[in-house]
């Protein structure tokens, strides 16, 4: 499977940019997890500098602590997120003025076909296969829960939209126990022509519809184009509070 993968930032709105991405293939002189592809991205929070700090950490950490694990892919991933956290707490320590900050995490290793994960907080990881987007690792957000209530009929959907608690997370890495932690626990078996997306919250100012539209009709586009189009995209909306937006694309 030829491995293809472009990333791509934007800062939106803030002042810095707050997100972090890794890309790693793992080669045998340098990794007992030789031949897998490692993606990675984190979005950090806690003010200007203790989300910059946090999401570096935690990216670099990650990276580090997989590319040197002996473990089957699954064990692997929920080591590399435990030690990710760790270091966390170790730099709070030593530097008590980043206290509270914190990062989601979402990374996934692609092995032949198989495409496997790990992830806390809400920065999503997709396939688009055709005009499908499908989400693959949970939402650590309120999101699931107010539409859970929109179902049930416990809130009208336009009031669920509206809620501020949309944003807030139920869970993420901070260097304390992780409240929720999505690690699949069957690899997903990717087809030619998917396109796998790992994403930070910003890239959601664009609907699912835009989404796929630009993701399926990317044809012969190459992914560093079918990135900076995705990004452009989420830019053209203007949105006055825009998020940093980043992106990681790899394609079968």
């Amino acid at each position: 499977m030829p491995r293809k993968v472009a990333t791509a930032q934007i800062t939106g709105a803030r002042d810095c940019q707050e997100d972090t991405l890794a890309v790693h293939a793992l080669a045998a002189e340098a990794s007992v997890r030789a031949g897998d592809l490692l993606l990675v991205l984190a979005d950090g929070m806690g003010g200007h500098a203790g989300g910059e700090v946090a999401s570096r950490l935690v990216v670099d950490c990650f990276c580090a602590t997989y590319s040197s694990s002996p473990k089957v892919v699954s064990e692997a991933l929920r080591s590399s997120l435990e030690a990710a956290n760790e270091c966390l707490t170790d730099a709070v320590l030593d530097a008590p003025e980043l206290t509270g900050m914190g990062a989601t995490l979402v990374g996934c290793v692609i092995r032949e076909n198989s495409l496997s994960w790990v992830s806390v907080g809400d920065s999503p990881l997709w396939v688009c296969r055709g005009s499908q987007l499908l989400r693959l690792n949970a939402d650590h957000s309120m999101v699931p829960l107010l539409e859970d209530m929109v179902r049930t009929g416990l809130m009208e959907r336009e009031v669920a939209q509206a809620d501020p608690r949309r944003s807030l997370l139920r869970s993420a890495l901070t260097g304390k126990t992780v409240a929720l932690v999505d690690l699949c626990d069957k690899p997903f078996q990717l087809v030619c022509g998917d396109i796998v997306m790992l994403a930070s919250d910003g890239i959601e100012t664009l609907a699912e519809d835009a989404l796929v539209a630009l993701l399926q009709n990317a044809g012969p586009v190459s992914l560093d184009e079918l990135a900076g189009k995705l990004l452009a995209a989420v830019e053209a909306v203007a949105a006055s509070h825009q998020d940093n937006a980043s992106v990681i694309l790899y394609r079968c």
